[in-house]
């Protein structure tokens, strides 16, 4: 049995993660609220879906209860992200992965018994300077 991820904000980070789960054979529900996001994600996940999450009654029509895995990639708006959050707790989702933006909204997301949170910068931060630590060859250009 497939893997069953849905992804709620599809920004820089929770496209990446959307990207790589669909290529590794995981089935991704991809939710944003921005149209063209959506349609640029529908190209590889399982499914895309438009949607405005700023209410908690939005998440009415769709099974979250079905995801094993839920990733919130909310990190500017603690209070999307906390909705977001909620919403995948409330539905049973076994594993919540969620964005903070800064130290505050890591520490509101501990408080709600998230089970992984990651601050990209702050993670990037350490990776870049265990790599130059290391002596590994640094690359001139980055492709994404």
């Amino acid at each position: 049995m497939k893997k069953q991820c849905i992804i709620i904000g599809l920004g820089i980070y929770g496209m990446s993660v959307a990207k790589k789960l669909s290529e590794e054979n995981v089935e991704v529900l991809a939710i944003d609220k921005d149209m063209k996001i959506v349609e640029k994600a529908s190209n590889f996940v399982t499914k895309a879906i438009c949607m405005d999450i700023s209410s908690i009654d939005a998440f009415e029509n769709i099974p979250i209860n079905e995801f094993e895995i839920g990733i919130v990639g909310i990190g500017e708006d603690i209070s999307l992200s906390i909705m977001a959050c909620l919403a995948l707790k409330e539905a049973g989702v076994g594993y919540i992965i969620a964005k903070a933006g800064d130290k505050l909204h890591k520490q509101i997301l501990e408080k709600l018994d998230v089970d992984e949170i990651v601050l990209p910068e702050e993670y990037m931060g350490i990776m870049t300077a265990k790599n130059i630590i290391g002596n590994k060859q640094l690359r001139k250009n980055i492709i994404l």
